[in-house]
Parts: structure tokens; sequence; C-alpha cells
């Protein structure tokens, strides 16, 4: 039973640290496929975390690997700035936009 819990839960951590690799690789270019796989990864997580969470209770697999929840939050935080980053870049591509949109009226009004 001991053993389940362990390959278990390293089998999680190895999955966060795939996925985080994968959020960190996210760009505007390969953002449907990274999120895809972000996002199936994510349900694998939830799934195995679920099991062992009935099986073994939260507080008790909490308290057994700590890095579980350290590695969840990282995750939480790597999704947090790759929104930022392209809020950043929607921001920037809208200041853009704007600027095209008066230069085009200075024009028409010049003319």
């Amino acid at each position: 039973m001991m053993n389940e819990l362990k390959i278990k839960t390293s089998a999680i951590k190895e999955l966060f640290s795939n996925l985080q690799t994968q959020i960190q690789s996210i760009t505007s270019e390969n953002f449907e496929e990274k999120f895809q796989f972000s996002m199936e990864t994510m349900m694998v997580i939830q799934s195995l975390k679920k099991g062992l969470a009935e099986k073994y209770g939260i507080n008790n697999l909490a308290e057994y690997d700590p890095e579980l929840i350290m590695k969840a939050k990282l995750i939480e935080e790597s999704y947090d700035n790759i929104i930022g980053k392209f809020r950043k870049e929607v921001s920037k591509l809208e200041r853009e936009i704007s600027s095209l949109n008066n230069r085009k009226k200075i024009t028409k009004y010049i003319r």
C-alpha cells in the first residue's frame, strides 16, 4: 500500500515537472498545442491525486509529501506568468493598432 503511494506521488511530481516545462515554453505560435497538452496532463494529475486522496485522505497526502503542494503552487505561478505575458502582448498590440488608427485619421484629415 505504501509502495503505491510512493510510486503515484513520484509520478505526480514527474508530471508536474513536465507540465511546468510545457507551460514555460508556451508561445503565441504553439499556444494551442502546448495548452492542450498541459490541460491533458493536468487531468491525469487530478485523476491520480483524487485516487490517492480518496484512499489516504488529502491531509495525509500533504503530510506524506509536502513537495506536491509546492509543485502545484509553482504550476499555478507558471500559468499566472504566461497569462501576464499574453496580457502584455495584447496590450502592446492594442496600442499599436490605436496608433495606426490615429495615423490613418491624420492622413485623411490632411487630404
